[in-house]
């Protein structure tokens, strides 16, 4: 009976210690966990708030200049605008009054000027009757 009763004793007193492989276990899960928080939490302010914000400002600025400066391919500044601003200045040379250097009435040939950029050539004609004339504008002038 003292040998059942001795294995029993030591069986009970020995308990708590059979569990530490998987508190270990627990323990190592719980301790990745909060390293993951800590991991994710935002870095802590800076004691010199002057000096950190002109970091972000001069960071800021160069990436703007490296933006602004433009890019060989195709995702630069101004290849995305490029394509906006000749639309643009369509649409605004469209609302322009249509002159035209003749008489009312008069036929001419009209060769468009060296000097003028090449990617705007008016379009003049004397037989068009929405065009201003010279004649009715020196009418308008006599006014």
């Amino acid at each position: 009976m003292s040998v059942i009763w001795n294995a029993q004793f030591r069986r009970a007193s020995l308990a708590p210690y059979y569990r530490l492989p998987e508190l270990a276990d627990e323990l190592q899960k719980l301790l990745k966990e909060t390293e993951d928080q800590i991991q994710k939490l935002p870095v802590a302010p800076s004691d010199d708030a002057q000096g950190e914000v002109i970091m972000l400002i001069s960071n800021f600025a160069r990436e703007l200049a490296s933006y602004v400066e433009g890019t060989p391919d195709d995702n630069g500044i101004h290849q995305a605008i490029r394509p906006l601003t000749k639309a643009f200045l369509g649409r605004i040379r469209s609302t322009a009054p249509r002159f035209s250097p003749f008489v009312s009435g008069e036929m001419q040939c009209y060769a468009h000027p060296k000097f003028l950029p090449s990617d705007y050539e008016p379009d003049i004609r004397a037989s068009d009757d929405d065009a201003i004339c010279v004649d009715k504008v020196l009418d308008m002038e006599d006014r």
